[in-house]
């Protein structure tokens, strides 16, 4: 699913490459567009999927912040690169180049061993926590419910010089 959905999103951009004024262009560009959007959707959830599978349990919450923190993070470097790159040589070349760039997950891919991927795979084992490790330690003497603390509030009046 993964294969498939990133061969298609490349070709997805062939529209707006293309495109010139017009109607036939806008839904071209519109279709291409949800086509490419369904797409990083199957991709994006086989991902998500096969990560957590692969993840300890214990690891999952920093799994999915560094996979976020790279995706969200990587965008605006992206278009900070983009606008440089349309300005410096315009914006259908920029285009293409953004194309072509989409090509690289898919070939990453299907260089991975992920490609091969029939079933998916067991979790790591993590070791259980020992019994000690779960069970609170016992306070030694009587279990006090919300004790109080003893606050002397009164002064000293013997430093004051006898007042």
């Amino acid at each position: 699913m993964m294969l498939t959905a990133l061969a298609i999103t490349p070709l997805t951009q062939i529209p707006l490459l293309l495109a010139s004024p017009g109607l036939g262009w806008q839904f071209a560009i519109g279709a291409a567009l949800f086509l490419q959007l369904a797409c990083a959707g199957a991709a994006g959830t086989t991902q998500r999927t096969i990560r957590q599978v692969v993840t300890a349990d214990g690891m999952q919450a920093r799994m999915q912040a560094v996979s976020t923190w790279l995706t969200s993070g990587g965008r605006p470097v992206a278009a900070l690169l983009a606008g440089g790159l349309g300005t410096w040589i315009g914006v259908r070349p920029t285009l293409v180049v953004g194309t072509c760039l989409l090509v690289v997950p898919l070939v990453v891919l299907y260089r991975s061993p992920l490609r091969g991927l029939k079933d998916m795979p067991g979790s790591p084992a993590v070791a259980s926590p020992s019994v000690e490790a779960v069970t609170p330690p016992t306070p030694s003497g009587p279990i006090v419910p919300n004790p109080a603390v003893a606050v002397d509030a009164r002064r000293d009046r013997s430093t004051e010089g006898g007042r």
